[in-house]
């Protein structure tokens, strides 16, 4: 009976985000504050661990609130000055990971994710990169997040946003599909192909609706608002303060593009999966169409970039990190992937104290302020997949690194985890929010939002997978360092949530010792950086 009450007022909910009437005027700060109630105990923790006056932790108790069974992982740094840097930042992102958590409610019949206390609904980029985040903790956890975003689309369309009484008339970058072959990837045989035999439908109708409403008729992805993009006021959008806005429905853009290629190819994958051979070969055929329009129609030779082009052939010629992410999805050749390399690491570009600015740093236009600048960790993270993509480990090491290092040194120095940062500086206060819009101040504030886990909770991600190099295939575990020579000294000890607990110490550049240690059984080993060791399986 429970059950079905909960449907109902879903449906309820459902009716009433169409209408928006007084009902929801008044239900919703009503239903908001009872929520508010519960994320006062929780808050209190971590702020009582931001103070030092607890370890950064929640007990066993509040976890099974929201139904979860196992602490998070656990890192432990020694070896250096700024070790506990690293530990602690990475258990603040858990804890902020935890608290943003939602049960099943009046909005899903699913736990969801918020971005962050600021963010209260459920959006789809976002809930992508923060699966990503939940799978070395709870892979049953980052399934739902998936889950309710498809649950929540309007027809075959994936909104940006859904709240409990509002909803959006637009999608954001189609990650979800690319994210569940993340967390399935990970699963057990049978479980991947259950998981996927849930979402596959669903996004197939998707990628039908973006190539009915979203494509150009050069094959390639046009948004049909800068919002749709996720960074609306990039330069090659909109001025700092969105009060100008350019008409972007024509306009191909190769960060969306991009996006649908990294869908394609995980449809593909998850049709192989499911044994339908026809449709596996048709998703596959399409990526590499895309991919061929986007080296024909978005590359520029003179500048080795890639740009969005308007209705009237025009390259818009402004360097973004839009401009890099093709590299995430394979587009490039080897010689125009080394020139988007050589780019990113230059120093002058996108090469910074923390790297991967949203716009060049010799771009005129770079200035501190949301997209036209700032280091946001959600579009660091594709690039740096771009470089493992093709072969730069090296390189994905070492700004891996320095990302992890910024992010857990802000939280060091302000004791806050952020939307995004500064590429220049270990501190906040110099960023800035659409300045000049005045609507923004007053709804959101004037720079970055705090406690945003959210896509910043990706650097832990990038810790356990780029830098220490694990990986889970079907519960088989490997391992591949890519840790960087600032590195040498520093001791790592991960616990992970399933029991497996690795231990892994430079001892000199590109030379690593440790052990790997599950139910009570030790495997020693020595390694060289990107060097693959395989530690087994039957761990999931």
């Amino acid at each position: 009976m429970l059950q079905h009450w909960g449907r109902d007022a879903r449906r309820l909910v459902a009716m009433v985000r169409r209408t928006r009437g007084r009902f929801a005027a008044i239900v919703g700060p009503t239903y908001r504050g009872v929520q508010y109630l519960w994320h006062l105990l929780v808050w209190s923790r971590i702020s009582a661990g931001r103070a030092g006056l607890l370890p950064i932790e929640l007990p066993a108790e509040m976890l099974a609130r929201k139904g979860l069974h196992r602490a998070p992982p656990r890192l432990t740094v020694q070896g250096t000055v700024e070790a506990s840097v690293f530990s602690r930042g990475f258990a603040e992102v858990y804890a902020l990971l935890f608290a943003n958590l939602q049960r099943a409610d009046l909005l899903s019949s699913y736990r969801h994710a918020i971005p962050g206390p600021a963010f209260r609904g459920v959006y789809l980029w976002d809930s992508a990169f923060i699966a990503q985040v939940w799978r070395w903790w709870d892979r049953r956890v980052a399934q739902e997040v998936l889950l309710a975003v498809l649950e929540l689309r309007d027809g075959d369309r994936l909104q940006h946003v859904v709240t409990e009484f509002t909803r959006s008339i637009y999608t954001q970058p189609p990650l979800v599909a690319w994210s569940a072959m993340e967390i399935a990837r990970c699963l057990p045989r049978d479980a991947a192909v259950a998981f996927i035999q849930d979402v596959y439908p669903v996004l197939k109708d998707f990628q039908s609706w973006l190539e009915t409403h979203r494509r150009l008729d050069n094959g390639l992805y046009a948004w049909a608002h800068p919002y749709e993009s996720g960074v609306e006021n990039a330069p090659r959008f909109s001025n700092r303060d969105e009060s100008v806005m350019r008409n972007v429905e024509t306009m191909a853009a190769p960060d969306f593009s991009s996006y649908v290629v990294l869908q394609l190819d995980a449809l593909s994958e998850m049709a192989g999966r499911l044994g339908l051979d026809a449709e596996e070969g048709a998703f596959a055929a399409k990526a590499e169409r895309v991919r061929g329009q986007m080296n024909a129609l978005l590359w520029d030779e003179r500048d080795g970039l890639y740009y969005d082009l308007d209705a009237a052939g025009i390259h818009v010629r402004v360097s973004t990190v839009a401009s890099l992410l093709p590299l995430w999805a394979g587009v490039p050749g080897p010689e125009r992937a080394r020139r988007l390399v050589a780019r990113i690491l230059a120093p002058r570009h996108y090469g910074s104290l923390i790297p991967l600015p949203s716009v060049d740093r010799a771009e005129r236009c770079f200035e501190k302020d949301m997209w036209r600048g700032p280091v946001w960790v959600n579009t660091a993270f594709g690039v740096i997949q771009g470089l493992l993509r093709y072969g730069y480990e090296r390189e994905a090491g070492e700004l891996a690194f320095r990302l992890c290092r910024g992010v857990y040194g802000v939280f060091a120095e302000e004791r806050q985890i952020y939307e995004f940062y500064d590429p220049d500086a270990l501190h906040t206060k110099d960023l800035r929010r659409k300045q000049g819009n005045w609507w923004k101040a007053l709804t959101l504030g004037r720079g970055p939002q705090r406690d945003f886990v959210g896509w910043s909770g990706l650097v832990n991600t990038l810790l356990i997978e780029v830098l220490l190099g694990l990986r889970v295939e079907q519960g088989r575990v490997t391992l591949r360092p890519r840790l960087p020579a600032e590195a040498q000294g520093m001791t790592w000890v991960l616990s992970l949530a399933d029991g497996g607990r690795l231990s892994l110490r430079s001892i000199s550049p590109d030379r690593f010792e440790g052990s790997w240690t599950v139910d009570g059984q030790e495997f020693s080993f020595v390694t060289a950086l990107a060097e693959t060791v395989d530690l087994g399986d039957g761990w999931c």
